[in-house]
């Protein structure tokens, strides 16, 4: 892999770092595009974290954002930025295959709502990244950049690898499980996880559509605070709320009122961490010790793993199982259990799973009411080098659906990443964000 020392500094470019100098018009985006498309070249082979990327679809983009310069307009917030997608949100230039076989050449004739919103905020939609089958929970095939020989993560790990090998500053994916949060911590970069319902995610592969939530991946929290800002908000819930565009990144770049405070919460599966990991969490938890507290879960969701399970598999049985009639040779076994589960899955325990969504985030209303955010483990180790480790440590919180997100703060002694995990109150995503750089200047 032969990398110019140009390629190396255009690629190390962040998403707040381009605004700025698209901005101050210190860099064009031509020149940008160039740079980054060689380096492409040199890296993807190695990397292999897009399934579609095209470098003509590039160069339409980049003549458009490039006229919009030309034309002395004001430029918009993610001017000449660019994104990789999960090949799970629909795009109507590039392909949306769904990592799944019988869907190839699969290509929508709009874009998914959130990709609407990037590009008119200038964006480019640079390449899909690689997920595993239909988005589920198998191994991705892409290696780890940071951690090589090891899983990337799962239905999010190409564009996790995508992100922390510099092919892109930023990308989104989305979470059902563990996926962006697991991904940003096996691959040693951010990635955060908005409320459930602040992000629209129309247009995206409906997996279990009661647990399915956008996150964004970056390399530092301020650049996931200026691409959330442009796809949260600007959508009406089924309950008739409206969501409401709100200034992220503004209050992200902000210093809070009161220096932070937090909540150590080990989790019942503390236990089943790896010790180093173990060792890490218990040295950041001396470390902060002046602004934490160690706090056990509530009661309320002492049951919250079976009632995501539960909603997980019934969704996915009736959401993805009819996309594999007649495709018995792409499904693989595990699929397949899930679905012969799902469609088990009894109405009255379905409707009651629905109905703790709700009582999972409110059982931590009290605990935000005195602490800015939970700290706790973003997943049980290091990336492994087989399979793609329990997802528990993720779990909750997505089925609470509060904003969560991963820092990379720590690692083994061998140097393998360890993501940190902070979790905030329902729609408090800003002020995540900002108690996020926060402790990231805390511990240098």
């Amino acid at each position: 892999m032969s990398v110019t020392a140009e390629q190396k500094q255009a690629h190390e470019l962040g998403v707040v770092a381009l605004q700025a100098h698209f901005q101050r018009g210190s860099l064009s985006v031509t020149d940008y595009v160039l740079a980054m498309l060689a380096y492409a070249r040199a890296v993807m082979p190695e990397v292999q974290a897009f399934v579609h990327h095209d470098a003509d679809i590039v160069a339409l983009q980049t003549e458009r954002l490039t006229s919009l310069s030309s034309a002395g307009a004001p430029l918009p917030a993610l001017f000449g930025v660019p994104i990789a997608l999960v090949d799970t949100i629909d795009t109507c230039d590039y392909p949306t295959e769904w990592g799944y076989a019988p869907a190839l050449g699969r290509t929508p004739s709009v874009d998914a709502y959130l990709v609407h919103k990037l590009r008119q905020a200038g964006a480019m939609i640079w390449a899909k990244a690689r997920t595993t089958a239909l988005g589920t929970d198998e191994c991705a095939a892409t290696p780890n950049p940071r951690a090589p020989g090891c899983s990337s993560g799962t239905a999010a790990g190409g564009a996790a690898a995508a992100v922390a090998s510099g092919l892109v500053p930023a990308a989104i994916a989305v979470q059902t499980h563990c996926e962006v949060i697991q991904s940003a911590s096996f691959c040693g970069i951010y990635g955060f996880k908005p409320s459930r319902g602040l992000v629209f995610n129309g247009g995206t592969l409906k997996c279990a559509p009661s647990l399915d939530q956008v996150g964004v991946l970056a390399r530092s929290v301020e650049d996931m605070a200026a691409v959330a800002e442009v796809i949260v908000g600007g959508h009406q819930l089924a309950t008739g709320q409206l969501i409401f565009p709100t200034h992220i990144q503004r209050i992200c770049e902000q210093e809070p009122p009161l220096p932070p405070k937090f909540m150590f919460v080990k989790t019942p599966w503390w236990d089943q961490m790896e010790a180093a990991a173990k060792e890490a969490f218990e040295a950041l938890a001396d470390e902060l010790k002046d602004c934490m507290v160690e706090v056990e879960l509530p009661a309320s969701v002492t049951h919250a793993l079976a009632w995501h399970q539960t909603l997980l598999e019934a969704e996915m049985a009736t959401h993805l199982q009819p996309l594999t009639n007649d495709q018995d040779g792409a499904v693989n076994a595990c699929l397949r259990a899930i679905f012969d589960r799902g469609n088990q899955v009894r109405a009255k325990d379905y409707l009651q799973a629905q109905e703790r969504l709700q009582v999972a985030a409110d059982g931590f209303a009290e605990y935000f009411e005195h602490f800015d955010a939970i700290l706790t483990p973003a997943s049980l180790g290091a990336a492994p080098q087989d399979g793609t480790g329990d997802p528990v440590m993720s779990t909750l919180w997505n089925f609470a659906g509060l904003p969560c997100l991963s820092m990379p703060l720590l690692q083994t002694e061998t140097g393998m990443p360890l993501g940190v995990q902070l979790v905030a109150g329902m729609r408090n995503d800003a002020r995540l964000l900002r108690t996020a750089r926060w402790l990231k200047n805390r511990l240098g």
